[in-house]
């Protein structure tokens, strides 16, 4: 993982963001979920744990997809990523 600097105020953005992401995933709001998620990217455009959660919550199968690559090139062993990718790649066939 590469070793991204945030301020501590950027640090608690990314927390709170990441953490209202799950809450709208609970509550069954995928579509806020991504939004908190992408602001979460944009804050922290390293963070394997927001890519995975946006290609959770995203609506098409194509932007699944570009989050799992942005994930793979932040770590190529990363295995859940590799899994859903091969799982997206299997559906499309």
């Amino acid at each position: 993982m590469l070793n991204v600097h945030l301020t501590s105020q950027e640090r608690e953005k990314f927390i709170k963001l990441c953490q209202a992401a799950r809450a709208s995933i609970l509550a069954g709001d995928e579509a806020e979920a991504c939004l908190y998620f992408r602001y979460a990217a944009y804050i922290h455009p390293f963070s394997t744990t927001v890519w995975i959660g946006l290609a959770k919550v995203v609506a098409t199968e194509e932007d699944r997809r570009v989050a799992l690559q942005n994930v793979l090139a932040i770590n190529p062993q990363h295995e859940e990523a590799r899994q859903l990718l091969a799982e997206l790649d299997h559906s499309t066939d």
